[in-house]
């Protein structure tokens, strides 16, 4: 039995949905265990592009078995979407393939348009939220207000819980931010026609996962977002709702913390964010250009489009991102794009207001904004990169930017990327 647990070293983005396709060609079972459709994992194989937003990655592999745990926040509108649009691609999803677990919490439709309405009002002080209404299905499930994926079964009670909590809902919509309220009959008719094509995958997945560890089936975590978007760990209030660190996976799916083999944290070789918040190596014009627009794939959201702030590799946070999750193996992405970059930077420090250096990032971020970065000048190179499968065959510079990584993080680089594509990748360490 190997339980491979991913985790996003950085602020999302760093291309968990390419690494966790290429494990999932040896993994059995893949779990989502946090958050809900704001992921959006962008996967290229043999030229067709796929993007997951809640449908865990594995369902690409024939013979592979897929839960939504009990952690994730779930839209059900946006979920058969989903499924409808995979399975147009080609791709067979059945009740024996995808698994969902009953104890997730249910995204309503005035969950997004609370999230929408909210960040409307914040004006430029916007936390950057991607508006799908993540953020408030996650805030009722705490306040005990929330609606789970078991409750979509069962009509009567259903339409008990949409009558004790939409009137709230409505007063809020209406009074605070003089919304348009949502109707009862519309919202239940829509939930139970949710509820009658979910019924076959709905399940209690904490049996599911016991049988599978049971049966010593290797098991893949997909995370999503990123290590400083953790809502205990991140750069409060700049974050996602959920945990996105190691220890969410316990929570999320029901796999007790001592089955965990390996925690791999996945990084790009620079660093990116989307949103508001303190990001202390970043760029801006050509510098940041250069990044952005580098490759075939550009530095904008799969889920939104937008643009993500680019700047140098952050030691300091990766040696936080390491500390918070335990990270045992790092697999290194986009290496490729520091091909066209004439000089290489990676802050390895950073000084303080007090003018103290600081080796690992600050938990404070009042701290954080005020922090500069100590940078390292590290030889670049220009050749491609792209079709280079092994690491002995990697320029002598890049092979030099990988193991300064490795020196300041005493964590071996068992991956390695240098394109979209799933053989672009150079393994070093099998994880499996």
């Amino acid at each position: 039995m190997s339980v491979v647990v991913t985790v996003g070293c950085q602020w999302g983005d760093e291309g968990k949905g390419k690494i966790i396709d290429f494990l999932c060609r040896e993994a059995d079972v893949v779990i989502r265990h946090q958050g809900g459709n704001n992921a959006g994992h962008t996967i290229l194989v043999e030229g067709q592009k796929y993007i997951f937003h809640i449908v865990p990655s594995g369902i690409l592999k024939p013979d592979s078995m897929n839960i939504i745990g009990n952690g994730v926040v779930v839209d059900p509108f946006k979920l058969l979407e989903e499924m409808d649009h995979l399975t147009a691609q080609g791709i067979r999803i059945t009740p024996e393939r995808l698994k969902i677990s009953g104890q997730a919490h249910v995204i309503m439709p005035y969950h997004r348009q609370l999230d929408g309405l909210e960040e409307e009002r914040r004006g430029g002080k916007g936390i950057g939220t991607t508006r799908r209404g993540i953020g408030p299905a996650y805030m009722d499930k705490v306040a005990r207000y929330g609606v789970r994926l078991y409750d979509l079964l069962h009509e009567d009670i259903l339409r008990k819980r949409v009558e004790a909590i939409l009137p709230l809902k409505n007063a809020i919509i209406q009074q605070v931010y003089h919304g348009q309220p949502l109707d009862p009959d519309e919202l239940l008719a829509s939930l139970n026609a949710c509820g009658r094509r979910l019924a076959p995958f709905i399940t209690d997945t904490t049996e599911v996962v016991e049988q599978v560890l049971a049966e010593g089936k290797k098991i893949l975590c997909e995370g999503a977002q990123g290590t400083m978007l953790d809502i205990d760990f991140g750069t409060y209030p700049y974050l996602t709702s959920s945990n996105t660190t190691a220890g969410g996976v316990c929570t999320g799916s029901a796999i007790p913390p001592h089955k965990i083999s390996t925690v791999l944290g996945i990084a790009k070789a620079y660093t990116t964010r989307v949103g508001e918040g303190p990001f202390p190596t970043e760029l801006f014009g050509e510098e940041a250009d250069r990044l952005r627009n580098a490759g075939p794939v550009g530095e904008y959201g799969a889920t939104t489009g937008r643009p993500r702030r680019c700047g140098w590799l952050d030691i300091p946070q990766m040696r936080y991102a390491c500390r918070v999750s335990g990270i045992t193996h790092i697999a290194l992405t986009r290496l490729d794009i520091l091909s066209a970059v004439p000089e290489i930077h990676v802050a390895t420090a950073y000084f303080d207001q007090a003018g103290q250096a600081r080796p690992v990032l600050s938990a404070d971020i009042n701290v954080l904004g005020e922090c500069r970065p100590v940078y390292e000048t590290l030889p670049s190179w220009r050749e491609d990169i792209s079709t280079i499968t092994r690491y002995e065959d990697l320029p002598r510079a890049a092979q030099a930017y990988v193991k300064a990584v490795e020196d300041w993080l005493k964590v071996p680089v068992a991956m390695i990327s240098v394109g979209p594509q799933r053989h672009q990748t150079i393994v070093r360490q099998p994880l499996f």
